[in-house]
């Protein structure tokens, strides 16, 4: 009976971690707002409903006489039992009782729900993975409901069929069982439908994403590759050797030994997969401490302050070129968030708090999908750096719409009038922090580019002509609004059908820049999903807000000083805001800094051969 009390235990385990992982994710979630939410949710819930029906299906054979339950003889079953326990009524179709039979259709059917499940939870990654975005919570809340209407017609179709055949035939017999066997085929195909997923994930490099400006492995593709990881290990085996044992009878005793230990981590499949779903690794480290060498944990809990899973020396090599800052012609963008300053103050900045990291974490997640460089950060606004006018302005079209379907505070909503949803019609045109843009390429004509690699962060800075026109122009536009100069609106009007995104150019009006005696044109760049916009911007050119904090100032930029206006939690808020994402630039010099470092500033010392102006490495 070691068999029966492994089984047990290790269902029973699996039971009470997918239900303790179930009502978490209920707790800790706003699940009609996500359709992957909900279907994590509706998964789990699938996955205890099979664990409660399976440990309720052990206790009853524990506790009922065998020969009540099977119409084999007593000496054929009791070699069976010894071996697989509990497992044998499963494998010799053999119960006539009704109560097993129930637990046994309800448990086929729970567990047929979840490979139905993972259908559409794995396609909902692989949109999100692709796309950066969500639909958004309105089109989000469809989409839900359209699950609800489909995907349970099919699964109470599966219960209702097993239930006729077990109601027809007596029992739990071997047409029953072939139910069970369906079930296994539809989990076979839900696995090689997560490989197909993962695959193309990574051949369509989205394996990577940029966190805080640190190129770490995709938090959805390491989900989908752990849940098919587990699917391989704790379920395809135990599956496919169920039915070689059913469709060769002669191979029995081969498998017999095998199938036993198959079933026991099958068991364990539920309490792996709430594991690696809601464990915290901070948790399982602090349970471990006693046992741990010292040199070890220390290891350990450097890695977890890293923001992400850091890549490999070779891994990182290949995404050089990406992690790299340009260093030909760059194309600028500087951004920055409409009535920041007002809005820290209002109350005691916890709603500008949350508004900020969403606005942090959407523009540089969008970087290396671009091979955006960020230079700094001042204050609330964003200087960035690309290799190509396309990739820039595709950058800026892809933030501005992620920023109107982001999930943004409720108390954000409203706040200020540039916080305010407004629609033209039916269609939502703004929604939470509005970000204006302002685009520039820097150009030969522009006057010599000064390039320096700042000896404490490791990042790139540029000084010229250049990094002030586009600074200038990032200061014009109203919030939502991306500005670029003349380059750039030629290039669009030229090249339209190479943007990904579509968009329409239209001219703005003049500018001057007195402190290099310059004069531009400048043209206003609106996604075609957002053209009501245009309506709303100012149609005369003026700064916005005072010239952004230079990069060499890092007291400032750092956010030591306080407004005026802002209470003194806003202001602690604010500080301790700017605080993190210092911290967060240092660990990623740390890594990467170096190698970068020394990349980037040998390819700038090639520019002075080249006459492109001159560079020169130096502390700040």
């Amino acid at each position: 009976m070691t068999w029966t009390a492994l089984a047990i235990t290790s269902m029973g385990l699996s039971c009470a971690a997918t239900g303790v992982t179930t009502v978490g994710l209920r707790r800790s979630w706003e699940l009609q707002i996500s359709s992957v939410r909900w279907l994590f949710f509706i998964f789990f819930a699938s996955f205890f409903a099979f664990n409660a029906a399976r440990v309720a299906y052990m206790i009853t054979v524990c506790l009922k006489p065998l020969a009540a339950s099977t119409d084999h003889s007593d000496e054929f079953m009791t070699n069976r039992y010894s071996t697989l326990g509990v497992f044998a009524l499963l494998h010799f179709k053999v119960s006539h009782d009704a109560l097993i039979t129930f637990l046994l259709v309800l448990g086929d059917s729970a567990l047929f729900a979840v490979a139905v499940w993972t259908f559409p939870l794995a396609y909902e990654l692989r949109q999100i993975a692709s796309r950066s975005m969500d639909r958004g919570a309105d089109k989000e809340g469809e989409q839900i409901r359209w699950y609800c209407w489909r995907v349970p017609v099919v699964i109470v179709t599966f219960l209702v069929v097993e239930t006729t055949l077990a109601a027809v035939r007596g029992g739990y017999t071997s047409y029953t069982q072939r139910c069970l066997l369906a079930v296994y085929f539809t989990q076979f195909l839900s696995f090689l439908y997560m490989i197909a997923v993962v695959v193309q994930l990574k051949w369509g490099g989205r394996k990577y994403e940029n966190v805080q400006g640190q190129f770490v492995t995709s938090p959805i593709y390491q989900r989908l590759t752990r849940i098919m990881t587990i699917y391989a290990v704790f379920t395809m085996q135990f599956q496919i050797a169920s039915v070689v044992m059913y469709a060769a009878p002669s191979q029995e005793a081969q498998l017999m030994n095998f199938i036993s230990v198959s079933a026991v981590v099958y068991s364990m499949s539920g309490f792996a997969l709430a594991v690696t779903t809601m464990c915290s690794q901070v948790c399982v480290l602090q349970m471990m401490r006693c046992c741990m060498p010292d040199d070890v944990e220390a290891r350990v809990e450097a890695r977890l302050m890293q923001p992400g899973e850091l890549l490999s020396p070779r891994d990182t090599q290949v995404l050089m070129e990406s992690a790299e800052p340009p260093l030909v012609n760059p194309v600028f963008v500087f951004t920055d968030i409409e009535s920041s300053s007002a809005l820290w103050g209002m109350g005691d900045g916890l709603v500008m708090q949350r508004a900020t990291e969403i606005h942090d974490n959407i523009l540089r997640s969008a970087l290396m999908k671009y091979r955006g460089y960020e230079i700094t950060t001042a204050g609330d606004a964003f200087q960035l750096a690309f290799h190509t006018i396309r990739e820039a302005v595709e950058y800026c079209l892809d933030v501005q719409l992620q920023l109107l379907v982001a999930h943004w505070p409720k108390e954000l909503h409203g706040l200020l009038p540039a916080t305010k949803k407004q629609r033209y019609g039916r269609r939502l045109i703004f929604s939470g922090l509005r970000v204006r843009m302002g685009i520039h390429d820097a150009v030969d004509t522009d006057g010599p580019l000064v390039l320096d690699v700042h000896a404490v962060t490791g990042k790139m800075i540029y000084t010229g002509a250049s990094e002030v026109i586009a600074n200038e122009v990032g200061d014009l536009g109203d919030g939502g609004q991306i500005l670029v100069t003349r380059r750039v609106a030629d290039w669009l009007v030229m090249y339209a059908d190479l943007v990904a995104i579509p968009s329409t150019v239209d001219r703005v009006g003049e500018y001057s820049i007195p402190q290099i005696n310059a004069k531009l044109e400048v043209f206003q760049v609106v996604p075609t999903e957002l053209s009501r916009r245009k309506k709303k911007f100012s149609s005369t050119l003026k700064k916005r807000t005072a010239t952004h904090v230079l990069p060499s100032v890092t007291a400032r930029s750092s956010g030591q000083e306080t407004p005026p206006g802002l209470s003194s939690i806003a202001a602690l808020r604010r500080r301790h805001l700017y605080e993190q994402r210092e911290l967060q630039r240092r660990q990623q010099q740390q890594q990467q800094g170096p190698v970068l470092g020394r990349h980037a500033s040998q390819q700038a010392l090639l520019r002075v051969d080249h006459g492109f102006g001159f560079a020169r490495t130096t502390s700040m």
